[in-house]
């Protein structure tokens, strides 16, 4: 019997790696014949760099530069032959910032910008941005001035490197925009199919988890479309609306109307670098996991992405979740089965530090039954 170990990360608690782990722990504790493969996955957000690398055996080189609130961090990049990896949540995400440091308004992407500069200086000839777990809503004009755009006031001085400089341009300059992006190929792997502005665009969607207030969202909103229309005037084109726009609050959108990018889902990039599709087809079961699964995870997320996937070969799928909400509809979906790892008595922040043991306990708990109705 082979089981295909294929999780996402279980945000704030534990990777994908670490909770592939568990996960074949939790079986062979049960029993130790079951044939087990890790396949740690990612769809673009936080953590999908260490899959990628670790899937292609490439290698980490760490770089100074300034982090989103404007201080010297260091920042990673994944070199495998010719193509570098950047991660946008290592270099201004959410995760490098506690709860009070959540303010899209002071948050910026141009370290962003700095690394895919160095990935330049290396010689790289294609570069994969992966898009999610942003801190910022600043359309990628830190990023872009970092690579040589000016955005420029009414009295042509450059606009902050934030949000809040996207109410102030008036005048774009791409004279000294870095001619080296224009030779390469350059893909946005995004966890979110948004549009960039409107009501299921950056802003309103992901603005308030980013620390924007519920009465600031209609004027960021107007900020963004009013810069997207010079970038588009000046383009001759509409990028608004191209599915992954909006995400990274606008970076997927500065990579295309700039740098010639183009945007693509995070889980079908990764899946198709781990030959997942193939691995399936060779199995008895697929086990998957997320921090979180409900309603939405039909909506581009890698549960979902695996289970279509699994579904083609009529293999049956089980997920592991630290929250489950929506189990009926999960169920209407197609997963065997849906488990719940910890008691929903405890304190999340108990839940999030003990998140590997509850994983590992609960597989182990469930394995019989999984087994038997295979």
């Amino acid at each position: 019997m082979k089981f295909i170990i294929a999780p996402d990360s279980f945000k704030e608690s534990m990777t994908a790696c670490e909770a592939a782990v568990a996960i074949e722990e939790g079986i062979h504790q049960y029993c130790s014949s079951v044939e087990t493969l890790l396949c740690p996955l990612s769809d673009g957000g936080e953590g999908t760099l260490e899959t990628l690398i670790h899937a292609m055996n490439g290698e980490m080189r760490y770089y100074v530069v300034k982090g989103p609130l404007f201080l010297d961090i260091k920042a990673p990049i994944g070199y495998v032959d010719d193509i570098a990896i950047i991660e946008c949540a290592k270099v201004c995400g959410l995760e490098l910032l506690n709860d009070s440091q959540k303010n899209p308004h002071q948050t910026t992407t141009y370290g962003l910008g700095q690394l895919m500069k160095h990935a330049l200086d290396h010689g790289s000839r294609k570069l994969m941005i992966c898009l999610g777990g942003s801190a910022t809503n600043d359309g990628g004009i830190g990023m872009l001035l970092a690579l040589g755009v000016s955005f420029l006031d009414n009295s042509f001085h450059q606009v902050q490197w934030t949000m809040d400089g996207l109410k102030d341009i008036c005048y774009i300059d791409e004279t000294h925009l870095d001619k080296r992006l224009q030779e390469i190929e350059i893909i946005g792997v995004c966890d979110v199919d948004n549009p960039l502005c409107g009501e299921k665009g950056a802003t309103a969607i992901y603005g308030p988890q980013k620390g924007l207030l519920k009465h600031e969202i209609e004027s960021v909103d107007n900020d963004m479309k009013r810069y997207a229309q010079l970038c588009d005037e000046k383009h001759h084109y509409d990028y608004r609306y191209i599915s992954g726009a909006g995400a990274a609050g606008g970076l997927g959108y500065a990579l295309i109307s700039f740098a010639n990018g183009q945007l693509l889902p995070g889980f079908e990039v990764v899946a198709k670098v781990l030959s997942l599709e193939e691995k399936i087809s060779s199995c008895d079961c697929v086990i998957v996991g997320e921090g979180k699964i409900d309603a939405q995870t039909q909506y581009g997320k890698t549960p979902y992405g695996v289970l279509k996937l699994a579904q083609k070969y009529h293999k049956k799928v089980y997920a592991f979740a630290g929250k489950v909400e929506d189990k009926d509809i999960l169920k209407q979906l197609g997963f065997s089965g849906i488990f719940e790892i910890s008691p929903r008595d405890i304190p999340l922040s108990h839940a999030l530090k003990c998140g590997k043991e509850y994983l590992k306990e609960s597989v182990n708990q469930h394995i019989e039954e999984i087994i038997n109705e295979i």
